[in-house]
């Protein structure tokens, strides 16, 4: 019998780095029309996590610093699913002129891009959901566009915590049975919750 979780692997290894893009208007017409995205507070985990996913260790460019990624990165999947990695938000030591650019970028690209099937929010397990995240939450809503929660990094915390931070989570999503879809923990150094967010990919591919 195949092994369902190689087949999930070799279905994510196949994958391109498209582009780079300071707008949605500047990604060029592509064949594959179905698109998710990952969001979330500056060193959230995101690349990591989209690293994970891919099983590769350069997809994403991963970094110590936060506030690298400052375009919408674009990585294509198995010629069936483009996977989007957009900049973080709320990160304080970069300008205020570049805060709103990077705010204004998110918000046009959630707003406007019609193949944009899915998003995962990231939330740093370790932080917990901030009132930053719940605007982003707001516009997601307001679009009427489905999303998940990601719990990051949940190996730096008790399961207390994780069980403290997902309850309070799903109670927030009260508001939002609309929209709202799922929520994940996951962490990138031993691959926890990676299948499940995989499996919800490659569902959304088909």
């Amino acid at each position: 019998m195949a092994n369902p979780n190689k087949n999930l692997n070799n279905f994510f290894i196949s994958n391109n780095f498209i582009g780079s893009f300071n707008t949605y208007r500047d990604i060029p017409e592509l064949k594959i029309n179905n698109e998710c995205c990952f969001i979330g507070r500056s060193n959230v985990g995101k690349s990591s996590l989209i690293n994970a996913i891919t099983k590769t260790k350069k997809l994403a460019k991963t970094s110590k610093t936060p506030g690298r990624t400052q375009s919408i990165n674009l990585f294509e999947i198995n010629n069936k699913i483009n996977l989007v990695d957009l900049p973080g938000y709320g990160f304080a030591k970069v300008s205020k002129v570049m805060r709103e650019k990077l705010i204004t970028l998110i918000e046009e690209y959630i707003r406007n891009r019609c193949n944009l099937n899915h998003i995962f929010l990231l939330i740093d397990s370790k932080v917990g959901i901030k009132d930053l995240d719940i605007d982003m939450i707001d516009l997601i809503n307001d679009c009427s566009k489905k999303f998940s929660i990601v719990l990051t990094k949940i190996d730096k915390v008790s399961k207390k915590q994780i069980d403290y931070e997902s309850n309070s989570i799903l109670s927030l999503m009260e508001n939002y049975k609309e929209t709202f879809e799922n929520i994940f923990v996951s962490e990138t150094k031993k691959n926890n919750g990676i299948i499940d967010i995989q499996k919800t990919i490659y569902k959304i591919s088909h």
